[in-house]
């Protein structure tokens, strides 16, 4: 029998809800040994591409960074643009560069920092954040800089020390739902249940439309002791289709072991929809964890009442996009 763990590709259902920084893991082949001569081929082709060579748009920006070295934007701007133009490798190279001569500019380091958390180095994130707090004094007033700072220890799993840039953020900005959502993803997954519900109904109060803290929120409602099922359900359905809602749930409860209840709710969303990828593939999940057998509730088709009452149900959709 698979363990929860190793089987969580199944529950991509809710891991595509938008919850804060959750992430997929994907395993990759071992990268080809590098020789001398692919190791100088491959510094000849970044050279080339830093450049600008069949790039007008880098090349002019190397010609303003070349008239104006002792500025930072225009190295800002070739970091950036070689971001956008899907060469990270350049794109860090330039931020280092940036921070190493102005290192004291707020700019470079939370560009340096959002880098190297792409890169997979969040603690070394972390650690630019902390230079630029020891520099800059006056950035630990900064709720963009304690953000960053909270995500990248969260990131680097220090939550300790990710709960309390999110505090200070909160203090300094109490009316940016996305800090109390944060704050509150990292209460959750130091499994601080009753400290996480009151921060993300908070960041739910400010921003109602907020995806992420109604998904956050009906995730940590699921684990609070004694809730009704129905509690956490509602919140989900605030911000997507019933299928998705009971699915998204079912997976929460999945990682419980609360199999009945998760069940229960699969067969739900598969009577709204019996082809819905998510909770067949959690269904598949819960199948092998509590050795029931695989099947497909046969229920009737959801009619056109019930059809339109959950289109009623559904009328105030969110926008998709929250802030980070």
């Amino acid at each position: 029998m698979k363990t929860i763990a190793s089987m969580a590709v199944a529950l991509w259902g809710l891991l595509g809800a938008g919850c804060a920084r959750q992430t997929a893991v994907v395993s990759t082949p071992p990268a080809p040994k590098a020789t001398a001569v692919s190791t100088v081929m491959r510094r000849q082709v970044l050279n080339a591409a830093d450049a600008g060579e069949g790039d007008t748009l880098a090349a002019q920006w190397r010609r303003q960074l070349a008239s104006d070295p002792l500025s930072v934007e225009p190295r800002l701007a070739l970091a950036a643009h070689y971001r956008k133009t899907g060469r990270p490798e350049l794109e860090l190279e330039h931020l280092r560069v940036a921070v190493e001569r102005f290192p004291s500019s707020r700019e470079a380091r939370l560009a340096l920092a959002a880098s190297l958390r792409g890169a997979g180095e969040p603690a070394d994130a972390a650690a630019a954040l902390q230079e630029l707090l020891a520099l800059q004094p006056a950035a630990a007033d900064d709720p963009a800089v304690l953000n960053q700072l909270g995500i990248a220890y969260d990131e680097a799993g220090d939550w300790r020390r990710g709960e309390q840039a999110f505090r200070r953020a909160v203090a300094l900005a109490p009316k940016l739902d996305y800090l109390h959502n944060n704050l509150g993803y990292n209460l959750f997954q130091q499994q601080r249940v009753p400290e996480a519900v009151p921060a993300l109904q908070q960041a739910v109060k400010l921003n109602p439309r907020s995806e992420t803290a109604r998904n956050n929120l009906g995730m940590a409602v699921a684990r609070w002791p004694g809730a009704a099922v129905g509690d956490a359900l509602k919140h989900f359905e605030n911000v997507t289709d019933a299928a998705t809602a009971n699915s998204n749930l079912a997976a929460a409860l999945i990682e419980q072991q609360r199999y009945g209840e998760s069940r229960r709710l699969l067969e739900a969303a598969l009577d709204y929809n019996r082809s819905h990828a998510a909770a067949l593939a959690n269904l598949r999940l819960l199948s092998e964890l509590d050795g029931k057998p695989l099947t497909v509730p046969l229920r009737p088709r959801v009619g056109p009442v019930r059809r339109s009452l959950a289109v009623l149900k559904k009328i105030f959709v969110p926008p998709k996009g929250d802030t980070p």
